[in-house]
């Protein structure tokens, strides 16, 4: 793992001293103490890493006279409990901007999981069980932003060489973004070629007072179609939210956490699964994060 972090740093200080880029580092600690039941309703504590990060990011401003700019991104996942192969790809891509267009290749997240999804993505362990979304972040991808007069687009496509998919994309799906009436609203649909799977979803953050609310509804377009409702409210150091996953089960979450100074956050979580299999579990967890 040194290796590899000295290795980067050496092609950040060299690119750097070539290049006028801004480069700006980023990262997480994240560790924490879990008490989880499995499906059997076993109990068993387990202390581990929970997605600890590194990460760069590069931007290179617009010349004099021209409104086109470069930017990328390194994010790597560190597995702190890890003696080998500790470092993962999270993110690796690089683009162009262009005014309120940005256009990017590489590895990237995806627009219907963050914008719809990530309405309810709220805690530290647990949560966001009713989300229904194709995946996080995906290899071969292409994307294009744009915000236009108070509308932001997202979209991705992802071109892997599947034998099986002789269309353009192998998945594609795209986002639109405003904000209305005082809440943040995201509207997506995404389509998986290769599985003939679709999803569709809504998600919107509200600010009432003191409390943060949070609200998804996705849709699994599959032989079967699955729905899932997910509803958060956060106020100062508390949050709590509801999961409903069609044909699953019933989640319901609690969570509080607590900068203790400005870079070291604690936290406690835990969460009951109501599940339709008739095994209903318990869990919770204690953790501690520092970014930087």
């Amino acid at each position: 793992m040194i290796k590899q972090i000295l290795a980067i740093t050496s092609i950040v200080l060299f690119s750097s001293a070539i290049f006028a880029a801004e480069i700006t580092p980023y990262g997480a600690f994240n560790y924490k103490m879990s008490h989880d039941e499995n499906s059997s309703g076993v109990a068993y504590n387990k202390l581990e890493d929970n997605g600890s990060k590194l990460g760069l990011d590069f931007s290179e401003p617009s010349v004099e006279g021209s409104s086109i700019g470069a930017f990328a991104k390194l994010e790597l996942g560190l597995d702190t409990d890890a003696t080998t192969d500790s470092l993962t790809n999270r993110l690796s891509y690089v683009g162009l901007s262009y005014d309120t267009s940005k256009f990017a290749v590489g590895r990237q997240a995806h627009p219907f999981t963050s914008n719809v999804g990530g309405k309810t993505n709220i805690f530290n362990v647990y949560g966001s069980n009713a989300d229904q979304s194709y995946a996080d972040r995906s290899s071969q991808s292409l994307s294009f932003s744009t915000t236009q007069s108070g509308l932001t687009l997202d979209t991705l496509a992802i071109v892997d060489g599947s034998s099986s998919n002789t269309d353009a994309f192998d998945e594609f799906e795209g986002t639109i973004s405003a904000t209305l009436f005082g809440s943040d609203i995201s509207v997506g649909y995404a389509d998986d070629v290769n599985s003939d799977i679709s999803y569709w979803g809504a998600g919107a953050t509200t600010i009432v007072g003191p409390v943060t609310i949070g609200t998804s509804y996705t849709i699994k377009d599959a032989a079967t179609d699955i729905t899932g409702v997910e509803v958060t409210l956060g106020a100062s150091i508390f949050t709590v939210g509801y999961q409903d996953l069609e044909s699953t089960g019933v989640y319901y979450t609690a969570g509080v956490s607590k900068e203790i100074v400005s870079s070291l956050t604690v936290y406690g979580e835990g969460q009951m699964s109501d599940l339709d299999s008739g095994t209903d579990t318990q869990s919770w967890s204690l953790g501690a994060k520092y970014s930087f």
